[in-house]
C-alpha cells in the first residue's frame, strides 16, 4: 500500500498542531505559570534547557514544516532536530534534581511529556518520509514543494507564537539567572 506524500504531510502537520497545543499546556501553563521553574534555584538549569529548545522551535518549523524543504535547508532542519534532541536529553537528566524540592515530577506531567515526545517524533518522521529521496542531496533545491491544502498557512501561524514563547523563556532566564549561582 502506498501513501501519498500529500497524505503524509497532512498527517505530519496535524500531529505538529497537536504537539504545539499540548506544548503550550506543558511549557507555558505547567512550567512557567503553575510551577514557575525559572524562579526556583533547583530548576533554573532545567528552565535553561527549555529555553534552548524554545529557541530552536521556530527554526525547526521554518526548515522542516512550513514547506517541503530539500538540500541545505533540509539538512539544517535535521541538524536542528538533533540539537533539540540533545537538549531534551539534558532536560530529562536534570528533572529529578530539579523537581525534588517541588515534590517531583507529577504523573500527569509524565504523561504529557511522553505524549509530546510521541507527537513530535511522529510529525518529524512523517515530514521526512514525505520528501522525495532527491531532496536529501545537498545540492537539491531548498524548496521542493509546498504543503498540501491549507497546511502551509496553518503551520506558518505557529512561527510567531514560537518566537514569542522563546523570547519569554529568554527573558525569564535572564531575569532569574542569579538563582543558579552561575552568573553574578
Amino acid at each position: 500500500m502506498h501513501i501519498s506524500s500529500d497524505t503524509l504531510l497532512s498527517i505530519s502537520s496535524a500531529l505538529l498542531l497537536a504537539f504545539a497545543a499540548l506544548s503550550a499546556v506543558d511549557g507555558i501553563y505547567i512550567h512557567l505559570v503553575r510551577l514557575r521553574l525559572h524562579a526556583h534555584p533547583s530548576s533554573w538549569t532545567e528552565h535553561v534547557w527549555h529555553t534552548g529548545r524554545a529557541l530552536l522551535f521556530a527554526p525547526i518549523l521554518l526548515t522542516l514544516f512550513t514547506v517541503v524543504s530539500g538540500g541545505a535547508r533540509l539538512w539544517a532542519g535535521i541538524a536542528l532536530v538533533v540539537l533539540d534532541q540533545a537538549l531534551e536529553l539534558l532536560d530529562t537528566t536534570s528533572e529529578r534534581d530539579s523537581r525534588a524540592p517541588l515534590g517531583g515530577l507529577g504523573t500527569f506531567e509524565y504523561v504529557v511529556h511522553i505524549t509530546l515526545t510521541t507527537l513530535r517524533t511522529a510529525a518529524i518522521a512523517l515530514a521526512l518520509a514525505a520528501r522525495p529521496a532527491s531532496a536529501y542531496a545537498l545540492d537539491a533545491p531548498n524548496l521542493v514543494a509546498e504543503l498540501p491544502g491549507v497546511w502551509e498557512l496553518v503551520v506558518a501561524q505557529l512561527v510567531p507564537g514560537a518566537v514569542l514563547v522563546a523570547a519569554l523563556h529568554v527573558g525569564l532566564a535572564v531575569r532569574h539567572r542569579r538563582l543558579c549561582g552561575c552568573f553574578a
